[in-house]
């Protein structure tokens, strides 16, 4: 049970408000207190929230409260709190909802610490469905925080709490122009600042509403409500990953998005923000196994020997022609870049712009980071040095001083960067050499094998 309550608000156990007994006081928010009641006509546990007493007598509020009652009752989606009745007794007014099992997701953070990102994910994803069936019926919540989003025990999501809720339906807008109205820490910019809201201002919530899952705290938590306001006009969302170190970069990207300061830097909608976060799944992949990526990478190495054998023969046609028994060292030179450059164009750069190798394509594989999405350049890179370390040795000056001792070293090295790599495969779960020191991995292309974990 929530403590501090206003005392003058508080209805004793037994009071009747129409056909609901109330019981308990259960919370209270920003204009009214939460009770258990029970409804007598349906005998079922229902909760009513009934508006302050100290601000029941200023007729703005109590339209906008009936108004964003009814509003919010509009709405039915298995991810928002059902509304069953609005009404007023006695000079109080007040609405009947389910009563939710389960904690808000301020007290599960704050006892359970941050979430892992497929359970954050499930989270957002919930929560924006059911924001995107309030948005349908042209209704915008205005407050979507951690305090106004329920866990239930059996993993559901419920957005609750239309306090603040806003009908787009044309009614009348009773907030005075220019009144700030919200909860500091997760108000949109033009909260802030007093403008007129639409459905992006959820989308800005809900950025912030992820971060907090993830991080463990708000993102904004100056001292002072000037400073929290300051911060939500002006700062941009602090770096995720100064507390998510693993996260991908990807979820900073999409969170930055959900919260940019200028609405138009949003996403359209909360559809296409469900689809941001639905591409964030960490996915369970089907990881190729050690025979076929043998095959493919003898494969991929096949190809470029016959490619090497034809540039070879075309040079040694073209000194035969010319009465030259030995190429000039520029040559040589050029031969040995041109295969390199080849083979790092055959790996490296097949794998940066298609996802694989000819090879790997062709056994329908692909190469991507540890969650199934994209691997970030520089991990390619290094993935394509430890494959082939020998490679930057080509260009050495020592090749021209100790030849043999030069092919020597780049023998052991081509040989011992594939038994590395297969007896990682081997004792690290499907992972090589290259898989564990870069965090990608080498996964069967087809969607249908790729299941979402989150």
């Amino acid at each position: 049970m929530k403590t501090g309550l206003p005392d003058d608000s508080l209805l004793a156990p037994g009071t009747m408000l129409a056909h609901f007994r109330i019981l308990a006081p259960i919370g209270a928010g920003a204009m009214g207190t939460v009770y258990e009641a029970h409804d007598t006509a349906l005998d079922r546990s229902v909760a009513v929230k009934v508006l302050k007493s100290e601000i029941s007598r200023d007729e703005d509020i109590v339209r906008r409260f009936q108004r964003e009652a009814r509003a919010a009752a509009r709405v039915n989606h298995p991810n928002l709190t059902h509304i069953y009745f609005v009404g007023e007794t006695k000079g109080r007014h007040y609405f009947a909802m389910e009563r939710l099992p389960g904690r808000n997701l301020e007290d599960v953070i704050t006892a359970d610490g941050p979430m892992e990102l497929s359970a954050a994910l499930d989270v957002l994803i919930q929560a924006a469905h059911g924001l995107a069936a309030a948005h349908e019926a042209d209704v915008i919540h205005r407050d979507v925080k951690p305090g106004n989003i329920m866990l239930l025990p059996s993993g559901v999501v419920k957005v609750t709490d239309f306090g603040l809720a806003k009908s787009l339906t044309g009614e009348a807008d009773v907030t005075s122009a220019g009144q700030v109205i919200g909860t500091p820490r997760y108000m949109s910019p033009e909260q802030c600042k007093g403008q007129k809201l639409d459905r992006r201002s959820d989308l800005y919530n809900l950025g912030l509403l992820g971060w907090f899952l993830l991080a463990g705290r708000h993102p904004y938590e100056g001292k002072s409500l000037g400073v929290v306001l300051n911060d939500q006009m002006n700062q941009p969302l602090p770096d995720l990953r100064e507390y998510c170190p693993d996260l991908p970069k990807a979820v900073q990207r999409t969170l930055q998005a959900l919260a940019a300061k200028d609405p138009e830097d949003r996403p359209a909608d909360m559809t296409s923000a469900i689809a941001m976060l639905t591409d964030l799944r960490p996915r369970m992949l089907d990881l190729a196994p050690f025979v076929a990526r043998a095959a493919a990478m003898l494969v991929d190495l096949l190809l470029l020997l016959v490619v090497v054998l034809v540039a070879s023969g075309g040079m040694r046609m073209l000194l035969f022609l010319s009465g030259t028994a030995e190429p000039a060292p520029w040559i040589v030179w050029l031969a040995n870049a041109f295969y390199v450059c080849l083979l790092i164009l055959s790996q490296y750069g097949m794998e940066r712009l298609v996802g694989g190798s000819l090879a790997k394509l062709l056994f329908n594989f692909r190469v991507t980071a540890k969650d199934g999405g994209r691997p970030e350049t520089r991990a390619l890179v290094f993935r394509f040095l430890i494959r082939f370390p020998a490679t930057p040795m080509l260009f050495l000056p020592f090749a021209q001083i100790a030849p043999n001792l030069f092919g020597l070293g780049l023998t052991l090295l081509a040989i011992l960067a594939p038994v590395a790599g297969a007896i990682c495969y081997f004792i690290r779960g499907k992972k090589t050499l290259s898989d564990v020191l870069t965090g990608t991995r080498v996964v069967y292309r087809s969607s249908g094998r790729e299941r979402a974990t989150a």
